[in-house]
């Protein structure tokens, strides 16, 4: 298993319905040139959580990032629902638990990119 980080969560930029699963993500990326969807996770505004890339494979969601870093997505741009929240929560925490990271490892995408306002919500606040 490749060595984990942090944790860096994205929103999908789209409140159109029809975006709210990782096949269209996937297909955004791969016209972008990516080889697959460069999230690990996706959660859509049910609170389902889709899987995307493996968590062996490195992900393709934030520059310079990527190589020690799990990306988690959520459907929206600034339409979220509270049961994606709680998805989001129960995500974070097994993955915190399971790569022995602590919760200030979690970061939102504009962290990294200050030209960015995704992931569109503040994580301290969920």
């Amino acid at each position: 298993m490749r060595k984990i980080n942090k944790i860096i969560v994205h929103c999908s930029d789209s409140d159109i319905e029809a975006h709210q699963d990782i096949s269209v993500i996937d297909y955004w990326h791969r016209e972008r040139g990516f080889a697959m969807v460069g999230y690990h996770y996706f959660i859509t505004w049910d609170g389902t959580i889709q899987k995307g890339r493996d968590l062996e494979r490195v992900g393709a969601h934030c520059v310079g990032q990527n190589a020690d870093s799990i990306g988690i997505c959520l459907g929206g741009r600034h339409k979220f629902t509270k049961v994606q929240f709680t998805t989001l929560k129960a995500l974070l925490f097994d993955l915190i638990t399971r790569f022995n990271l602590r919760t200030t490892d979690v970061y939102p995408h504009n962290h990294f990119d200050k030209n960015k306002t995704c992931p569109n919500f503040d994580l301290d606040k969920i």
